[in-house]
């Protein structure tokens, strides 16, 4: 299971021999592994092209039993342009009203990746609490230093959600270079469906045709 927390700068230090090369393969196997990951989720989401991102986050919204709510908002420049807001009970991601069309998909999508870190973070810590084992948490995975400023940037939360939304938009870079990766292969997935004929709907046409040609997008 992709954990999100993957994609780092390589090399980090003086480069040695080999290193670049080693550093290059695992981004790639890294790549890949997003790529599954990516084509699973959709698939299990139910989602078909033409892609649709409000439709998208309605069957992500159904799977995980709770409302999610997409808003625009003129967030401040220079700035976060998305953030997504998990409360008690629904969701909200918040996108930045001025900009384009395609960008503010691309930060639904973004933040739609960081909903589905989450997914798979909470899916590994059920499974150690199972087992009886307690996981450790990075005391620099819950920093409190932003939430003044997030509390000047919008006031309309109240406090405690405001820590939330801290904590959410505080990722190590792998996770955010991961996520960021995750909206682009979406979106230029899409990009190809659009312009392509359709797959049938009967399931077993669609398996013919993506046996005679190439994987297209998530399908």
């Amino acid at each position: 299971m992709w954990s999100g927390k993957i994609l780092r700068t390589e090399p980090t230090g003086p480069a040695r021999g080999g290193e670049p090369q080693r550093g290059l393969g695992r981004r790639r196997a890294v790549e890949r592994d997003l790529h599954r990951f990516l084509r699973r989720e959709l698939q299990d989401l139910g989602v078909h092209p033409p892609l649709d991102v409000e439709q998208l986050c309605s069957a992500l919204s159904r799977r995980r039993g709770r409302p999610l709510y997409l808003r625009e908002a003129p967030l401040p420049k220079p700035g976060p342009t998305g953030m997504w807001v998990e409360y008690d009970a629904y969701d909200v991601i918040l996108y930045q009203q001025e900009t384009t069309r395609l960008h503010q998909d691309h930060i639904k999508l973004h933040e739609i990746g960081h909903i589905l870190v989450a997914e798979a973070e909470d899916a590994e810590q059920a499974s150690a609490e199972a087992t009886g084992q307690t996981p450790v948490l990075d005391p620099d995975e819950e920093p409190a230093v932003f939430v003044e400023g997030w509390a000047a940037m919008l006031p309309v939360f109240d406090p405690e959600t405001i820590k939330r939304v801290a904590r959410r938009c505080t990722y190590d870079d792998g996770e955010e270079c991961s996520v960021e990766l995750a909206a682009t292969i979406i979106l230029e997935w899409a990009s190809v469906l659009d312009d392509s004929t359709p797959l049938s709907e009967d399931p077993s046409l669609r398996r013919v045709q993506s046996a005679l040609g190439d994987r297209r997008g998530w399908l």
